[in-house]
This record gives structure tokens, C-alpha cells and sequence, in this order.
């Protein structure tokens, strides 16, 4: 018996061969990975998170700029004075949140709470408001013009539903 031997191949492969092709991979998925997040995370830095809102602060922006400083300081004056009305409509949110784990309920005194942040919550939209009307009423025209447009496209308008078509069978 015969054996034929193919002298083109060479027969001495090291024992090393196969774990280091096994090695050689894994680095190199290693590496395109780390590009990918490299790439990934630039991209997403880039972008960024949404920019956080302003509020009324977010209408400074659009004036001249002379007249940014003066309008922001206002703000920024009227919104420090606001600063116990927020936490008085926090703390009243909380008093009424915490009453609806007692047991027995009390619908009364749930009521009550609820009333109790109402006013709170009133009391705070009103210095809200009081805010914007003064700082409407040291506008220019022209300013107070970029502040509708601003509120306009800040709030969502409430579309009123179309009035019924008449209807044609009725006779005349």
C-alpha cells in the first residue's frame, strides 16, 4: 500500500498557529468596535440633548441685544419673587398626593388638600401673569409683536371644532 504525500504543504505548522489567528480576530473586532463607539458617542455629542427650556427667558433671546439685559433682569427679579409661591404648590401637591395612602380615605379632607393647591396653584399663575403683563408694558410695539409671535408658537392653540354645514334638505 501506497500513500501518496503532497510535498506542496508544509508539515510543520506550529501548535501556536490556530490560537493566534483566534487572538489576531479578536483584536481586531475589538478595535473596529471601539472605532464604532468612538463614532457612535461623537455622534451623539454632536447632536446633544435637547436644549433646556427658558421659558419667558427663551423671548429675551429674540430682542436687541441693548435690550436684553434690562428685560432679563426683570425676569430674573420677578421669578426670584415667585420662588415661595413655587414651593408653596409643591408642598401642597405633596399633602394632597400622600393623603390618598391613608386609610380610611377621607374624601373630605382630600378635597380640602385639593382645594388648598388650587388656590396655591392660582396664587402662583397670577404672579405668572402679573410678570408678563409688566414686562409687556416696557416693550416697544414692535417688541411686544416678537412676544405675540413667541407665545403663539410656544402654545399650542386650541382649535375650535367647525360649526355644523347646513343642512341642504330642509326645504326654503
Amino acid at each position: 500500500m501506497t500513500v501518496e504525500v503532497n510535498h506542496s504543504m508544509p508539515t510543520d505548522r506550529s501548535r501556536y498557529l490556530y490560537p493566534g489567528l483566534i487572538a489576531s480576530l479578536a483584536v481586531n473586532l475589538l478595535f473596529v468596535g471601539v472605532i464604532l463607539a468612538a463614532v457612535w458617542h461623537r455622534h451623539f455629542e454632536e447632536v446633544g440633548p435637547p436644549p433646556p427650556d427658558k421659558g419667558f427667558l427663551g423671548f429675551v433671546d429674540k430682542l436687541a441685544p441693548d435690550r436684553q439685559g434690562v428685560i432679563k433682569e426683570k425676569i430674573l427679579a420677578a421669578r426670584a419673587s415667585m420662588k415661595d409661591l413655587r414651593a408653596d404648590v409643591r408642598k401642597n401637591w405633596i399633602e394632597a398626593n400622600n393623603l390618598l395612602d391613608d386609610e380610611p380615605f377621607d374624601k373630605a379632607k382630600f378635597l380640602a388638600a385639593l382645594m388648598a393647591l388650587r388656590a396655591s396653584e392660582d396664587s402662583f399663575k397670577n404672579a405668572i401673569y402679573n410678570s408678563v403683563a409688566d414686562t409687556a408694558g416696557d416693550l416697544t410695539h414692535d417688541e411686544r409683536k416678537l412676544l405675540q409671535k413667541w407665545r403663539e408658537k410656544r402654545h399650542i392653540k386650541i382649535v375650535m371644532p367647525p360649526p355644523p354645514e347646513p343642512n341642504d334638505d330642509k326645504p326654503n
